[in-house]
């Protein structure tokens, strides 16, 4: 009877709450607490049923980029950046755990669109991001027996991501103005050097997928050197509040009877990243 009563959540009732997240700016300290008091659980409502469990730490450096959804901005290829993580795994059998811990990790890179910045102008902008999240992660890991001293294994789950630290590197200039009824592109425009800015505009939670494989060598007794790859993907927008005015295949703006037509920007940021650490 129990079973039956259990609630069923849709896709469509994450995206909210993932919304409703993001758009508490307030309260990053409550849901901050909220994410590690609910890892904790899981681990130790696991950790009666499990046989064993296995810590680690590992350095994590990865290659991000971000990818375009509303297909009117464009993304300029990947950045290099580093992060590092507490492991842990609920062992249940010799060959299944689940995977949890702590994910410190960096992502980011740049982007250009077209902004409509006051009525009778539009400026170009480029941004590259450098965003920092706390990641609770929760993996499906299945793992082969012991092959020498090896152990070879593969996963695959989801996690959730604080930003911690949500900044970019802008500059900005006006390259369009209105003219009577027409649009005109602003002759030799001046472009300023980057300005560091902060990045309210970035979601302030991640929801994630996450898939990697890799593989432990044991050094000695349960020690284990650790070598893995894992690619982390977005599952939500990583804009919040963005306006973007439609471009044309040669990437000018597009323009309708009121003005420049506009959408709301959309893209995701995705990471590999290379794991190497020692797990006791």
């Amino acid at each position: 009877m129990g079973r039956a009563h259990e609630r069923k959540i849709s896709f469509g009732q994450i995206a909210r709450t993932m919304t409703k997240m993001n758009n508490d700016r307030g309260n990053r300290a409550t849901w901050m607490k909220v994410l590690l008091m609910t890892g904790m659980g899981m681990a130790f409502q696991s950790h009666a049923q499990t046989q064993g469990f296995r810590m680690g730490l590992a350095l994590d450096p990865n290659v991000s980029w971000m990818n375009s959804r509303d297909f009117e901005h464009t993304t300029d290829g990947g950045r290099a950046h580093f992060g590092y993580q507490f492991m842990a795994d609920i062992l249940f059998a010799e060959t299944y755990a689940i995977g949890t811990g702590v994910n410190v990790f960096r992502t980011g890179s740049s982007v250009e669109y077209w902004e409509p910045t006051t009525d009778s102008t539009l400026s170009r902008v480029s941004r590259n991001f450098n965003n920092q999240y706390v990641e609770l992660p929760v993996t499906f890991k299945l793992r082969t027996k012991e092959i020498g001293y090896t152990t070879y294994y593969g996963k695959f789950g989801c996690g959730l991501g604080l930003n911690t630290r949500r900044e970019a590197e802008e500059i900005r200039y006006v390259g369009f103005e209105r003219s009577g009824d027409t649009w005109d592109p602003v002759e030799d425009a001046v472009v300023p050097s980057p300005d560091l800015i902060s990045g309210d505009f970035a979601s302030l939670f991640r929801a994630s997928m996450i898939v990697g494989l890799g593989f432990e060598r044991r050094i000695a007794g349960t020690t284990a050197l650790m070598v893995g790859f894992t690619y982390n993907n977005s599952l939500f927008s990583t804009h919040k509040d963005q306006t973007v005015v439609k471009e044309d295949v040669s990437g000018v703006p597009r323009f309708g009877g009121d003005g420049p037509l506009t959408t709301e920007m959309l893209g995701h940021d995705s990471f590999l990243a290379m794991t190497v650490g020692v797990v006791f």
